[in-house]
């Protein structure tokens, strides 16, 4: 065998070695969305630390932490010899910089801004951890249900849709946002899809005049939700109000998806969006 083409073979075979029994053994998990897909690949016992806002599933609460989403303790993940570190978009750059550094290597991911991507991420944390078939598993299984909402609500008139994410300012998701998402594969027009910023104003909405009203408020308690309602009730003119269809759905489930828990939101809001529709497990 010709030395060159011998040399490319060893070195192919050890690449697909590494890539099948990954190192990974020692995570950091710097998101919830992150924590979530590792508790979701089952790839728990791998991570060491996550941050403060990291809650779900409960048992995330009782790991290590390296502090707050966009602020880390630099010195205390360096002490706990992580062999990898995945960072999210609200990571800080001069931080991330640091640790590597230090040689600790990093595995950056990106606010998903659609479905498609948050299967992609999930499939790339699969693939570090040593979870490729698990991961492919559980996205294929979401993306089968999804398409099969989707086809469901193509041909079914499409009500206007306003999903309210923030209270001060008055914020909802506009197209660049993955929730915008749910509203497209249950069958709804999202009104603040054009906006460039989601920043939205209540006589905006009023002019829109949506048929349905959801409220997943990032950040509050249900009380809050609910007195959010309550105030939106107050606008009789609105025809979501007038068909009483206002709804507060919890925005843990809306909010930070992993493939599974955004097929659980879609079965959440396509009977909101669609009652008259109904979803059979594929």
């Amino acid at each position: 065998m010709n030395k060159l083409i011998f040399f490319l073979t060893i070195m192919g075979f050890w690449a697909t070695c590494a890539l099948a029994d990954p190192p990974f053994q020692r995570v950091i998990s710097l998101s919830p969305i992150i924590t979530k897909t590792i508790y979701l690949l089952g790839a728990q016992e791998k991570l060491i630390a996550n941050t403060t806002y990291c809650n779900i599933p409960a048992q995330a609460r009782f790991k290590e932490k390296i502090g707050s989403v966009i602020q880390m303790n630099i010195e205390k993940i360096i002490s706990l010899e992580p062999d990898l570190v995945i960072s999210s978009a609200l990571s800080r750059e001069k931080q991330l910089i640091i640790l590597e550094k230090q040689s600790i290597p990093l595995l950056r991911t990106h606010n998903p801004k659609t479905f498609e991507q948050i299967c992609e991420m999930t499939l790339k944390i699969g693939n570090a951890l040593g979870k490729a078939q698990e991961a492919r598993l559980i996205v294929d299984k979401a993306r089968n249900k999804a398409n099969k909402i989707l086809q469901e609500t193509l041909a079914l008139k499409k009500p206007k849709v306003f999903l309210q994410i923030g209270l001060k300012p008055l914020h909802s998701a506009n197209k660049e946002m993955f929730i915008n998402e749910y509203i497209r594969y249950t069958g709804g027009i999202n009104i603040a899809a054009e906006e460039s910023s989601g920043i939205y104003s209540r006589e905006r909405v009023i002019r829109e005049n949506p048929d349905l009203i959801l409220i997943a408020t990032m950040g509050t308690s249900k009380k809050a939700g609910e007195l959010e309602k309550q105030g939106w009730m107050s606008f009789k003119s609105i025809n979501a109000v007038k068909k009483n269809r206002v709804h507060v759905v919890d925005p843990e489930w809306i909010c930070s998806p992993t493939p599974s828990t955004f097929i659980k939101g879609l079965k959440l809001i396509l009977p909101l969006v669609h009652p008259e529709v109904k979803f059979n497990e594929p």
